[in-house]
């Protein structure tokens, strides 16, 4: 707040890392859309949760899935499972994920009939892709630096298979399919050091990454495996991410396993990223360069996944008290 002295206003310095909430949020208000902006005000301003609901159902179809550009790096309008599981994260981070909730049944019903869970888990991208505008890692079978012989099942395993242990009864069809897929995948945890060979990018390993994670995490939860089976799938996974992964996404996967508070030196590291890594400025969002040996990004997008990013970064410093 400004300070009054005689008849004039001495404004307070801001502080660095409300300098660069102050244009993260102009940033948002003059370019995001109406669902970024909802979960913005319930994140930071005190918004309602049902407004981001609200927001989100302009993205649901008749299925209860999800599609309709929710994930703007691919406008495909049918369902898919990967946009799904991004609309119910968006659900769970504002406390609507009760059973009964009527997204999350319509979660459920798309789940049940979705011809895109086989016996090796959930796909990453389905054939009507190719039909509609998208990135290149949307494409259907796999973005063209993958292996021709990559699975199409990539990525949404874990959370998807996450939320059917929630939600499911153990008798169900669909729980009793993911405990066999849980069989079949994880020997496959081994693969994400090829993974890694082919990708070589933060945001394709820390998807994959994270989703490993949420698939041990769930199978501890849930009691699908001893709390033994798990550290060890922990420490191996861990193992593998230190060997094989990009420095970010060690950092990243070693904080969420090891489940421990963040140094200051951490906390400050974050917002020394956020200040200092060229894509926020005083004017807004710089448009990021795409690299050279992969087709063009369409500025918008690549935009998205960078303000993503930024507001994941400024929930922990909020949850760390470092927001004024």
């Amino acid at each position: 707040k400004p300070i009054r002295f005689g008849i004039g206003i001495i404004k307070q310095p801001v502080s660095r890392i409300q300098e660069i909430f102050n244009q993260i949020q102009a940033w948002v208000y003059r370019n995001a859309r109406y669902v970024e902006i909802t979960w913005w005000k319930y994140l930071f301003e005190n918004g309602r949760k049902e407004d981001v609901v609200h927001a989100l159902s302009f993205y649901r179809n008749e299925d209860g899935g999800f599609g309709n550009g929710l994930e703007p790096d691919c406008s495909n309008p049918n369902s898919s499972p990967v946009t799904t599981q991004m609309a119910y994260s968006r659900l769970l981070s504002v406390g609507c994920d009760n059973k009964e909730h009527p997204m999350i049944q319509g979660i459920i019903r798309y789940l049940e009939n979705s011809e895109y869970f086989t016996e090796h888990g959930w796909y990453w991208s389905i054939p009507s892709n190719n039909d509609y505008p998208c990135q290149p890692w949307y494409y259907f079978p796999n973005a063209p630096w993958f292996p021709n012989d990559w699975s199409v099942e990539n990525y949404v395993n874990g959370n998807l298979i996450a939320f059917i242990l929630k939600y499911f009864d153990k008798n169900h069809e669909l729980y009793q399919k993911a405990l066999r897929v849980i069989d079949y995948r994880l020997p496959l945890m081994e693969k994400f050091a090829d993974f890694c060979s082919f990708t070589n990018e933060w945001n394709q390993e820390s998807i994959e990454a994270n989703d490993w994670v949420t698939l041990i995490e769930a199978l501890a939860e849930y009691q699908i495996k001893s709390c033994e089976e798990c550290h060890r799938l922990a420490t191996r996974f861990m193992e593998i991410v230190d060997t094989f992964a990009i420095p970010e996404v060690r950092i990243e996967i070693r904080r969420r396993i090891e489940k421990r508070k963040l140094t200051e030196e951490e906390l400050d590291s974050i917002v020394d990223k956020l200040s200092n890594n060229r894509i926020w400025t005083e004017s807004g969002l710089k448009q990021y360069v795409s690299d050279e040996k992969r087709e063009p990004i369409y500025p918008i997008v690549e935009v998205w996944w960078q303000l993503i990013s930024a507001i994941d970064d400024l929930k922990i410093l909020k949850e760390y008290g470092r927001l004024e």
